[in-house]
């Protein structure tokens, strides 16, 4: 042990490997849903580990709603789009492939219904130090010793609002943006940037306005779905980083 009493971190082990390599092959259609996967034998050998880290990449993608593992039965292929949670996001954005334009255009339009809705609920039962946490994240705006300010506001509205739902979907897509850092940043730069000025929708908040609130969350948040409608092509290509985003 060092002398800061932490361990040495373990390098990605080879169950996370299999996981990763598995699971990309799901999500770019090469096992469709229905499809078995091969034998456990035979994928340890394909790729040249033991059966333990096979089994457990296998128990973790079932985990995650991608296969469903039967005991002496093989393991099947899910739909995920009907099987897996909001953690998919994640999974799309680590994979080969990064998300998906109309993925993109659906976690915004989310994270836009998220904001408007915890918007007002802050505004309508949120107690006096939340608000006040609001108010102080909005000014953080623009300070320069404060890397992201727009997803500190945001945590904060949602913290607010109280609704643990909204929080662990926030999370997901807070997940999702930091696996395609290059795309999200040219969606969201008029967000962080403070284009349309967060302090009235803080000043909302604070005040229990809830009616006002929401609209200004939808204003603010609307900023990012549009970005993409002007930079995609009928949603089959989006390529900020060419088309002078």
């Amino acid at each position: 042990m060092s002398q800061s009493g932490f361990s040495p971190v373990p390098r990605r082990s080879v169950s996370d490997e299999v996981f990763a390599e598995l699971r990309d092959a799901v999500l770019t259609g090469r096992f469709a849903p229905g499809d078995s996967l091969p034998p456990e034998r035979e994928l340890a050998a394909s790729f040249a580990v033991n059966r333990h880290a096979v089994r457990e990449a296998l128990q973790r993608l079932q985990l995650a709603g991608f296969v469903r593992v039967v005991h002496g039965g093989g393991t099947t292929v899910l739909d995920v789009r009907s099987t897996a949670g909001l953690d998919l996001l994640a999974h799309l954005a680590r994979s080969g492939d990064g998300l998906d334009p109309m993925i993109l255009r659906d976690g915004l339009e989310m994270r836009r219904c998220i904001g408007i809705e915890a918007s007002r609920l802050a505004a309508t039962r949120a107690a006096e130090p939340a608000r006040a946490s609001v108010v102080a994240a909005a000014a953080a705006y623009g300070c320069p010793d404060i890397d992201d300010a727009d997803r500190d506001f945001w945590l904060a509205v949602v913290e607010a609002s109280g609704n643990l739902t909204f929080r662990l979907a926030l999370n997901s897509l807070v997940h999702a943006i930091d696996g395609s850092p290059d795309v999200m940043d040219a969606l969201l730069a008029g967000d962080r940037a403070d284009l349309l000025p967060h302090a009235p929708l803080a000043e909302a908040i604070a005040t229990g306005d809830a009616a006002e609130a929401a609209r200004l969350a939808d204003a603010i948040l609307t900023q990012a779905v549009d970005v993409w409608a002007s930079l995609t092509d009928d949603g089959r290509t989006l390529d900020p980083m060419t088309k002078g985003a």
